[in-house]
């Protein structure tokens, strides 16, 4: 059974299988071994390419969002880090000696406790925001603000150059938020302004300044709020990073089409690879993530700490820069990357499994259609020649056949005849005897006398008959001893001829191969049988030549008796004086017919054991006509197979 049937006879509907086993008759050999050779290839091929594909793409994935998630977070801390120092250092600057001394200096009317004007303390704090501004350029703005929100030093610098602003040049701030939300925190807390672009009397700088501020309350020795220390950062230190990365992203990032975000609390762009689409909330525009993404992907990352998102034909991983807790003003990192970058190598192995699948078909098919081929012809002259041999075989079976049913029916007539004789010789036995009984009384009566003798002369007349009588059937028994001897020679004949024809069916079975083996099983069983009734027919023939003997002798005593039964019959028929030699004729006759007797038992003997053998005969020539029978029918199915098989390719 082919594939096709194996898969037609497993638990599929009804339907299913009609239509394989339909499909199966229909396909030649030939092509359902081209077929499973397709199938063969292509399915483990794909099974492993999909495998691979899915696997990749699943760790690619991770990969891709550990990747985000780790740059993303980075960037998150950089910027953290960056605007955790500024609010160090606020703190620091809001406690320093100067800011104290101007505080006392201004209650002291100009001068503080310990003589000190407030300009001296002006100029110390100057210094110090100068000193601080030189060491760390990202400063743009140190400023000390009273609690009437004007500026009493304020140190400016574009990064390069540090100015102290003259005081004629000093402002009022007291209605800015960053001043009037400061002012409400509790000492020790930072006020940390939205990152924005700088203005300057109501006008944004350009070139613009991203900016963002961080501010603390100044507290004097009783506890009173005395201002605020504030610094304007230049916000281009966390945010130049992101344009770089955007820049480089082609040279740097193994994804192409890479791109960072940072987002305010609003979903505003702080930084995008657009220029165009920064800064939206200071120009009036809708320039945001929302309008870029869906609302759904906005919220949630704005919502969130932290996260990663697979969305449309991107992939995003963000995280929250919350430089104030308390405060809503925020900042979000983001990373995107397009799916067809990170799954770039997934589609080169996609293409390189079809071109290995579509090589490894171009030189297998081939191959495998040439070597089908061959198999094809190979098995064609195989289903030939055991066609050839099947067919021959098959003649030979019909004959042997034939030869056991004659051989039976000869054992069958053997047997009849067989029964005929036993009948026959168990008759001329109790004849025997009977004659034995007559000459006992015979010389019992020559003894009594003349009277005797006309008694005698009767029974010996009597004898005479009885003696003729078994004188014809012995010779009876003769013939059918010599009717025995020739059915023998019929089966010995018959043995010798089975014993040939299956010597052949076992030479034919060699030449099948492996479908002869069992028809060479049933070979060997004939012959066996043919050896068992050749044996029982040399038997037969060696009874037979026994009983011809026992019959010879037994003709001579015969013919001796009717002899003496004769001359008895003169002798007392001439004189009474005879009955000395009648006695001792009858005695002589007595002893004639104790030994035939004992022949004719003897002939029963022998008959009974030829009896035995003819149906030992009988029963093997009916077991080796069943034996040839099953023969036949194998050779039947054999030749059945062959013509299949023949049809098949």
């Amino acid at each position: 059974m082919d594939f096709l049937e194996e898969f037609s006879s497993c638990n599929s509907p009804p339907m299913f299988k009609q239509f394989f086993r339909k499909f199966s008759n229909q396909l030649r050999l030939q092509n359902q071994i081209v077929l499973l050779l397709l199938l063969s290839t292509i399915i483990p091929v794909s099974i492993v390419g999909f495998y691979g594909i899915s696997s990749s793409t699943t760790t690619l994935s991770e990969v891709a969002k550990q990747q985000l998630e780790v740059e993303s977070a980075k960037e998150a801390k950089n910027i953290s880090a960056f605007l955790d120092g500024v609010s160090d250092d606020v703190l620091f600057l809001s406690k320093i000696p100067p800011i104290q001394g101007i505080i006392k200096a201004k209650a002291g009317g100009g001068v503080d406790s310990q003589g000190n004007s407030n300009n001296a303390w002006v100029e110390q704090l100057q210094a110090t925001f100068s000193a601080m501004m030189g060491q760390k350029p990202h400063y743009m703005q140190l400023r000390y603000i009273d609690e009437q929100g004007n500026e009493l030093t304020r140190v400016d610098s574009d990064g390069t150059n540090i100015k102290v602003i003259p005081k004629a040049e000093l402002q009022n701030k007291a209605d800015r938020p960053y001043f009037t939300d400061t002012m409400k925190l509790p000492v020790g807390s930072i006020y940390v302004s939205p990152v924005n672009l700088n203005q300057e009397r109501g006008q944004i700088e350009r070139p613009f300044k991203p900016v963002i501020r961080y501010a603390t309350p100044v507290i004097d020795v009783s506890g009173q709020n005395r201002g605020i220390a504030i610094a304007n950062v230049f916000a281009n230190e966390f945010i130049k990073p992101f344009k770089e990365d955007n820049q480089q992203a082609e040279k740097k990032s193994k994804y192409r089409g890479k791109e960072n975000y940072l987002v305010n609390q609003e979903g505003y762009y702080i930084s995008h690879p657009n220029p165009k689409k920064e800064w939206g909330f200071e120009f009036r525009n809708n320039e945001k993530l929302d309008k870029d993404y869906s609302q759904e992907l906005a919220k949630q990352i704005l919502s969130s700490e932290k996260g990663f998102i697979d969305k449309g034909g991107y992939l995003f991983s963000y995280h929250k820069v919350d430089p104030s807790p308390n405060q809503p003003e925020f900042l979000v990192a983001i990373n995107k990357v397009p799916k067809n970058s990170v799954f770039a190598s997934i589609d080169s192995f996609k293409t390189v499994a079809i071109l290995i699948i579509l090589a490894s078909l171009a030189v297998v098919l081939p191959l495998g259609i040439y070597r089908a081929r061959q198999l094809v012809n190979l098995i064609k002259q195989l289903v030939h020649g055991i066609s050839t041999s099947s067919q021959q075989t098959f003649s030979t079976i019909e004959e042997q056949e034939r030869v056991a049913h004659q051989q039976a029916a000869s054992v069958n007539e053997t047997t009849t005849t067989m029964d005929e004789l036993k009948a026959s010789c168990r008759q001329s036995s109790e004849q025997a005897k009977a004659a034995a009984v007559a000459a006992q009384q015979a010389l019992a009566l020559a003894d009594k006398g003349t009277q005797a003798v006309g008694e005698t002369l009767e029974g010996m007349f009597t004898l005479e008959n009885k003696v003729g009588a078994i004188a014809e059937q012995i010779v009876h028994l003769s013939e059918q001893a010599s009717q025995i001897g020739s059915i023998s020679q019929i089966v010995s004949d018959l043995a010798n001829q089975t014993n040939m024809l299956a010597l052949n069916s076992s030479v034919e079975a060699v030449r099948a191969g492996e479908y002869g083996k069992g028809f060479a099983v049933v070979a060997n069983e004939i012959r066996r049988l043919s050896d068992q009734s050749q044996k029982s027919a040399e038997k037969i023939n060696l009874l037979v030549f026994n009983i011809q003997k026992a019959i010879n002798s037994t003709v001579m005593v015969t013919e001796e008796g009717t002899k003496t039964v004769k001359t008895g019959v003169q002798i007392a028929q001439n004189t009474d004086q005879a009955f000395v030699g009648v006695s001792k004729a009858v005695k002589h006759m007595a002893f004639n017919n104790q030994q035939i007797s004992l022949n004719l038992k003897q002939q029963l003997d022998a008959i009974q054991q030829v009896v035995e053998a003819m149906n030992n005969i009988n029963k093997g020539a009916k077991e080796a006509a069943i034996g040839i029978g099953q023969t036949r029918s194998g050779t039947e199915q054999l030749n059945k197979a062959a013509r299949t098989l023949r049809q098949m390719v």
